[in-house]
């Protein structure tokens, strides 16, 4: 059985003692990981399902028609034989703008030469047995430290104290913590509160993301993958920056992999993992066996 961990907990009115989880070894686990967590690392195919599943929260966003015409301006005529440039210039009977340029895009003030239209097609497909094939390799990335690592995640006292043991697998108790405070004992105790730390070392942007409220981006951190939808830690995760809770019918590529980038320093419970065996034994599985089976006829040719 897997080794618990008794991390003493500070209350105003009493004191409790709450057992926090060891992570579970794949020996120990009886699921069958390898059907899924087998599937090949295809980081094209990951980013091609992250930029279309991303295109479904985008906008139509338009512009004015009219916007840069609200001028009188025209060219003049005959618009040669007067040494200036053929441009459109504004009309009127004074000031500083009679005579400049106007209406046009290459004027100040004047029109967009392109401008986006809300008529764009922006919702992006893809098909299904890739989307499908790319969610199987962004979940078997999660198991490989070199991938988690070179995403920029900080799993090194992890490593040291639990082995190369990933993905990290937990008992079902972590879905009922309802505060943030749990949830950082129990980070603590699994040694990645150094992967949240490097967060907080961002520098804030200036320029224009400054003036327009974006000054400062918070990156991705731990992902923790459960069995309930209303699952406690949902909102217990929200005050935490960088970390995420997800269940399994809500899970996407673009929790798993962030920007497009594999892979995700995630956790799953014991039963999330059940689930997720349970996705590979549907057509998921019969796709990686073909895909595994059409490489290795090439390979052989």
């Amino acid at each position: 059985m897997s080794e618990s961990l008794d991390v003493q907990s500070e209350d105003t009115n009493e004191s409790s003692t709450s057992h926090i989880k060891a992570p579970i070894s794949q020996k120990q686990n009886t699921v069958g990981l390898l059907s899924i967590f087998e599937t090949p690392f295809r980081p094209d195919l990951i980013h091609k399902a992250y930029v279309h599943l991303k295109s479904h929260s985008y906008q139509p966003q338009g512009r004015y028609p009219m916007a840069g015409m609200n001028v009188v301006a025209d060219t003049n005529d005959p618009p040669t034989g007067r040494g200036i440039a053929r441009i459109a210039r504004a009309e009127g009977g004074g000031g500083s703008r009679r005579g400049e340029g106007a209406e046009v895009a290459s004027t100040r003030g004047g029109r967009q030469a392109h401008p986006p239209t809300s008529e764009k097609r922006i919702y992006k497909k893809i098909n299904k047995k890739e989307s499908k094939l790319a969610f199987c390799s962004a979940i078997a990335a999660t198991a490989s430290i070199g991938i988690v690592t070179s995403r920029g995640h900080k799993i090194s006292k992890y490593l040291e104290e639990y082995g190369n043991n990933l993905p990290i697998i937990i008992e079902d108790d972590i879905s009922n913590y309802t505060t943030a405070r749990d949830v950082m004992k129990l980070l603590e105790s699994l040694n990645l509160t150094e992967d949240m730390d490097r967060l907080a070392r961002r520098k804030s942007r200036s320029g224009r993301s400054s003036l327009r409220g974006r000054s400062k981006k918070i990156g991705k951190s731990v992902l923790f993958v459960t069995h309930d939808n209303n699952a406690h830690i949902h909102k217990a995760v929200g005050s935490l920056p960088g970390v995420d809770a997800k269940s399994t019918s809500q899970l996407s590529v673009l929790d798993l992999a962030p920007g497009g980038n594999p892979a995700r320093l995630t956790i799953f419970t014991a039963s999330a993992i059940d689930q997720v065996a349970n996705m590979a034994k549907s057509t998921r599985l019969e796709i990686i066996k073909t895909y595994n089976e059409i490489t290795s006829e090439a390979g052989a040719q």
